[in-house]
């Protein structure tokens, strides 16, 4: 779920360039919510992106053209008029209706869920009624900062410590949820403090020494320090 920081509009050079590196940040990170896309990459496949700023929907199409997406979030937040474009849907709901306005609506192939579930209060309500939305086959992409990032160095600007972010409610088990799942699903993807590449790991902690020295988030940071927590629950 996008954090109100900077709703003007996305400049398109800085879009262009996201864009270009999503293969590579697919290539670099192997549970990445791109990398989760390009395997539903299915002529009639329908994408639900939940919280989808910063163009995310335009650059997960970028590895899934055959697929269509719709993206949803509580505010506009840096999007490009491409970006826009790349939705067959695009909705901005109130917080206080984005239940309701999920739960109405159709059923999905895959469903999109990137750092959106520490922000919210019933985070265990929301998955359920998510499954349930869920076409036979089809796939539950969630990502949310592991459990020990309460315990990681606090930055002044960007997030490593999970209460950096005011918008964070409480950290979310991820395994403790997706080791209780109703029958009919199971895990097909899994990590609990997601490392990436081997290659975007190392420079992770090479740039440690400046991350703790200024109190700044930089590139590769949260693969250093195995930020995320990821699942993909799976239908049958």
């Amino acid at each position: 779920m996008s954090v109100s920081k900077n709703t003007a509009v996305y400049p398109e050079f800085k879009a262009s360039i996201r864009l270009w590196l999503t293969p590579w940040k697919a290539y670099l990170d192997p549970y990445s919510k791109y990398q989760f896309v390009r395997s539903l990459n299915q002529p009639a496949a329908e994408i639900l992106d939940i919280g989808c700023g910063v163009d995310s929907v335009r650059k997960l199409k970028a590895l899934a053209p055959l697929a269509q997406f719709d993206g949803i979030d509580i505010e506009e937040y840096q999007m490009s008029e491409a970006g826009k474009r790349a939705m067959r849907t695009y909705s901005i709901v109130p917080k206080e209706d984005f239940f309701r306005h999920i739960e109405e609506g159709p059923t999905y192939d895959g469903m999109v869920l990137s750092h959106v579930i520490e922000h919210l209060e019933e985070p265990n309500r929301f998955l359920e009624m998510l499954l349930s939305k869920l076409k036979s086959g089809g796939k539950l992409y969630v990502s949310t900062p592991c459990m020990k990032s309460v315990n990681f160095p606090a930055l002044k600007r960007g997030c490593l410590n999970f209460y950096d972010d005011p918008t964070h409610t409480a950290p979310f088990d991820l395994e403790t949820w997706s080791e209780q799942l109703p029958l009919g699903y199971r895990v097909a993807t899994q990590t609990n403090q997601n490392r990436g590449h081997s290659l975007v790991f190392l420079l992770g902690w090479l740039m440690m020494p400046w991350v703790w020295l200024t109190r700044r988030k930089t590139p590769f940071v949260w693969y250093a320090m195995g930020f995320e927590s990821v699942r993909v629950v799976e239908r049958s």
